[in-house]
């Protein structure tokens, strides 16, 4: 064969000895229904297609079939716990039940990617709540598009909902800190003023202030979801005349970097220094100390699995808002969650599982 062959499926099949059909189904990757092929025509098959060279033209097969048998999920962060895991696991899952995915950076990035029919369906990880964003999720819906959105205030609407309440487990830690701390630190990704509705910055400025605690503008600082700035953030802020006790940080990564920067200082955690993150991330979870943090109980795999049903036609078709409450989970970076310590009101024990994170 020359070099300017081009491999088609039916060159797979006369190489396999089997029917265009059997192909078809194998190198689609799609499992149950009732076709039941052979695990040794199965391997012939993708023997006879690696053989021979041959890739399968996915995006002629969607526009035949109506389908792209792919899946976007939509991130904002990929150094951020939340997004690199919900990505993982959605990698990892998906395409078990017969579907690719590509993994996207941000509002503009989704939107033009969706709206020109790039897949079947969609997981929103993070959510602006723009009159943009709902007009292009209704649009999507109307369309038949499968989607899963995690939000702290978008409500079903053809579409599923993770509403993610992040409240009340804010509270929990603002109401620990205060209670055991004078010089209380908040490092966070936005700009230096408060963020917008329902921000993890606003809801621990207004749980603080509800306690009759007023931060100190000088210890707020924005990291910009860096973690070299978050790093050096914390080592200035330990070199105060008057530094901070604790820690508040608006994600895991941040969290993790103060910790890193107040051991550096020959500081002890939490003994000197608390900290308490957001996300209950497993990185954070499977640090050393384990990172105390606020967030939901295993999440990741509920957002998946909720796709996965939109896409297999089990879901009402208005949607579904599924309740992911957060928490303080106590761990060894606060003096509650350390070895022997018991737990504070409305947290884990020490002992709290691994938990898989939120936005």
């Amino acid at each position: 064969m020359g070099s300017s062959f081009k491999p088609t499926i039916r060159d797979v099949a006369e190489r396999a000895g089997v029917s265009l059909a059997t192909v078809s189904y194998v190198l689609s990757g799609r499992h149950g229904g009732s076709t039941r092929i052979s695990e040794p025509t199965k391997a012939r098959v993708v023997e006879a297609a690696k053989s021979l060279g041959y890739v399968p033209n996915h995006a002629a097969r969607g526009m035949r079939r109506g389908r792209t048998d792919t899946v976007a999920v939509v991130v904002e962060n990929l150094d951020s716990a939340w997004d690199r895991q919900l990505a993982e696991v959605a990698n990892r899952v998906l395409p078990e039940h017969g579907y690719r995915v590509v993994v996207l950076l941000g509002q503009e990035a989704w939107r033009n990617f969706m709206l020109s029919g790039g897949a079947d369906g969609a997981i929103l990880g993070f959510s602006t709540e723009t009159p943009e964003e709902d007009h292009t999720l209704r649009d999507l819906a109307d369309r038949g598009v499968a989607q899963v959105v995690v939000s702290q205030f978008q409500q079903p609407d053809g579409f599923d909902v993770v509403s993610v309440d992040a409240e009340a487990g804010i509270a929990q830690a603002a109401a620990y800190l205060a209670g055991r701390h004078r010089r209380i630190a908040v490092l966070h990704r936005g700009g230096p003023a408060p963020g917008p509705r329902g921000s993890r910055l606003g809801l621990f400025r207004q749980a603080m202030a509800d306690l009759g605690v007023e931060l100190d503008e000088k210890l707020v600082r924005a990291t910009h979801g860096s973690w070299r700035e978050s790093f050096e953030v914390t080592g200035e802020l330990l070199k105060l005349a008057d530094p901070p006790t604790a820690f508040f940080t608006t994600a895991d990564l941040e969290a993790l970097c103060v910790s890193g920067s107040v051991t550096a200082a020959e500081l002890r955690i939490p003994e000197d220094v608390e900290i308490i993150g957001v996300e209950t991330s497993d990185l954070g979870h499977h640090s050393e100390p384990p990172l105390s943090s606020v967030g939901p109980d295993p999440l990741v795999g509920t957002v998946v699995d909720l796709l996965i049903d939109r896409l297999e036609g089990r879901t009402p078709t208005n949607g579904r808002l599924v309740p992911a409450p957060w928490k303080l989970h106590h761990r060894g970076t606060t003096v509650a969650g350390a070895p022997g310590e018991a737990a504070a009101d409305g947290s884990d024990e020490a002992a709290d599982s691994v938990s898989n994170g939120v936005p």
